[in-house]
């Protein structure tokens, strides 16, 4: 049988599989499991569906020939061609990546506790000085995994009431636990998680917050009736309408709560370089995103919200039905009891919480969750902001 070449593009054959998350634990001798690794396999990069092809033609071969010599499928050149297909598939900086990332916990590095932690946080920990790193990685192993963000972050429920979110990404962990810590202070009714600890381990920060359990609202949408859907919403527009009657304190950058920065993960990751104290600096932060977009277009734009009245609000960044948690009670009602993934929050504009509400939104969309958004964050009440924001965002996908 002839040898796999490398054919250049890698055409998928079936479907593409969606990413698996996989914990698996290393065993290392006597000390027992010292490890604990939560991967992201994704099936979709290019190195991948090579690997598949490949794989296809061998069990074609040993099909036919349970005894075939598999050097003699597999081509001298094959890792050659691998690493060549990965390299043409690398991400630029910031970009959001498709290719596989583990997330590694060691017994054996040192973890250390940034910020916190609560007195639950200890509690859950227990007498660790000496073992932090064992414990947390006890407390993962035997954890339940609740959500995998593609290569950016992994959900695990321990203990009985506690979440842990690993990621890679110190600045949104940072950002989300003062975005907790900011709400448990100014507006402890607001049904979000209780931000209990940072704690870092070799590139890893880990951030323990309050379970809240219930079904996603993604996952209940299409159970529910108009009547509901409206309920929902209704409910939201209280929620948000209370959040966005905190006051902007005077002098503080925009941004994380904590001085973490303003982020615009549209496309790709963007974070300011330099503080930004107003609004202006913010839309200068905005429409600088674009390498394609003239300065006479760019200027078009911008005059058309210039003399718009806009003021600073502290915003979740990131409101979906995958960040909202409903529950539903004996007779029917759905209710809303949590809002979570705060890790974009912060001090926007007031529009800001709209336009990334409506990220996600595109021509032919066909969830209705979209007509049913809360009224004091619908578009109508930013039509100006919103539309020229719709017209920036084609121009920053066109431009990279």
């Amino acid at each position: 049988m002839a040898s796999i070449e490398n054919s250049g593009a890698v055409q998928a054959s079936s479907p593409p599989e969606p990413e698996t998350a996989v914990k698996v634990p290393d065993m290392d001798g006597a000390a027992g499991a010292s490890k604990i690794r939560v991967i992201t396999v994704n099936r979709n990069t290019y190195a991948a569906k090579w690997n598949s092809k490949v794989l296809h033609h061998i069990k074609d071969a040993l099909l036919k020939d349970p005894e075939v010599d598999l050097t003699t499928i597999v081509s001298p050149v094959y890792s050659k061609s691998l690493q060549s297909i990965k390299s043409r598939s690398v991400a630029k900086p910031g970009s959001s990546s498709t290719s596989s990332v583990s997330f590694e916990l060691d017994a054996t590095d040192p973890s250390a506790i940034i910020l916190g932690p609560s007195a639950e946080l200890r509690a859950l920990l227990g007498d660790c000085n000496e073992q932090l790193s064992e414990t947390i990685v006890h407390l993962v192993r035997d954890g339940q995994v609740l959500h995998t963000w593609g290569s950016s972050a992994k959900v695990v429920r321990v203990g009985e009431g506690h979440v842990v979110k690993a990621t890679n990404d110190e600045t949104s962990a940072r950002t989300e636990y003062h975005g907790l810590k900011y709400l448990q202070k100014c507006l402890p009714s607001f049904p979000a998680p209780r931000g209990h600890g940072l704690i870092s381990s070799k590139g890893l920060w880990l951030l323990f917050t309050t379970w809240i359990p219930g079904l996603t609202l993604e996952k209940a949408w299409s159970r529910l009736e108009g009547i509901q859907k409206r309920n929902i919403s209704g409910q939201l527009d209280t929620l948000f309408s209370s959040l966005r009657s905190l006051p902007f304190p005077e002098n503080t950058p925009l941004g994380g709560i904590d001085g973490q920065g303003c982020r615009d993960a549209r496309r790709w990751l963007r974070t300011n370089s330099e503080p930004i104290t107003n609004i202006e600096q913010f839309e200068d932060f905005i429409f600088s995103a674009s390498r394609a977009a003239s300065p006479i277009y760019t200027q078009l734009l911008r005059d058309l919200r210039s003399d718009l009245l806009t003021k600073c609000n502290f915003t979740h960044g990131d409101l979906r039905p995958a960040n909202i948690i409903v529950d539903e009670d004996e007779d029917g009602t759905w209710k809303i009891v949590g809002v979570v993934d705060w890790e974009s929050s912060g001090f926007y504009p007031d529009y800001w919480e709209t336009v990334k509400m409506t990220n996600n939104l595109v021509p032919s969309e066909e969830s209705d969750w979209y007509r049913y958004l809360p009224q004091t964050l619908s578009p109508s009440r930013y039509p100006t902001q919103w539309l020229v924001d719709r017209l920036w965002d084609s121009s920053m996908e066109n431009g990279g």
